[in-house]
């Protein structure tokens, strides 16, 4: 496992890429490490719905720390909005700027962005998020354009990437991945995902 250039966001860095500190875990544990290294493997995101506790969070942060890999965390409540996805405003010096969220910096660092309550997601937050998860596409509010790397590499083949800088066309990074957490609603208070 290479060290990522952003490694100071690994979870748990005292126990870095062991599979030991994995292994410590129940054996229930342990089996959703491996399906979750699997899922890595084909290069999908992930859903880990269950009822209330830290195991959920637990298997995330083992997850990246166990392959190195940068986490970035959303916790979704009802206020969560789209700036708190995507970009914020804010004064520098006088002057306004855009700042990259915690899912953009993910997408284009190649970091894990944890989404942790899911089923507390707005209906207006779920357009956002299913774009993301499925196309790897996102508008920005600073005019980029966030796009999969496949369709990146196809519209570099017709035109170039030098052009496509230049009209904000930005590709999200191969490693870019996702771990939503979720209760299952009902039993649980929450807006049903389906």
């Amino acid at each position: 496992i290479e060290p990522h250039p952003d490694r100071d966001l690994v979870p748990g860095q005292r126990r870095a890429g062991t599979w030991e500190a994995a292994s410590q875990q129940t054996p229930e544990a342990a089996e959703h490490l491996q399906w979750m290294l699997k899922k890595e493997l084909l290069g999908q995101d992930m859903l880990l719905m269950g009822p209330p506790s830290s195991l959920k969070r637990s298997l995330a942060f083992e997850f990246c720390n166990l392959l190195q890999r940068p986490l970035q965390h959303i916790p979704i409540t009802r206020d969560t909005v789209e700036s708190d996805i995507k970009q914020r405003r804010e004064l520098v010096d006088g002057t306004s700027v855009y700042r990259d969220q915690p899912a953009v910096t993910a997408a284009l660092r190649g970091h894990v962005l944890l989404l942790d309550g899911l089923e507390k997601a707005e209906r207006n937050l779920l357009p956002v998020l299913n774009n993301l998860l499925e196309n790897r596409e996102m508008r920005l509010e600073d005019g980029r354009m966030l796009v999969s790397p496949a369709t990146y590499r196809e519209l570099v083949a017709e035109s170039s990437a030098h052009e496509m800088h230049s009209l904000g066309i930005v590709p999200v990074h191969p490693d870019f991945r996702v771990i939503a957490l979720a209760l299952p609603v009902p039993p649980y208070r929450g807006i049903s995902l389906d």
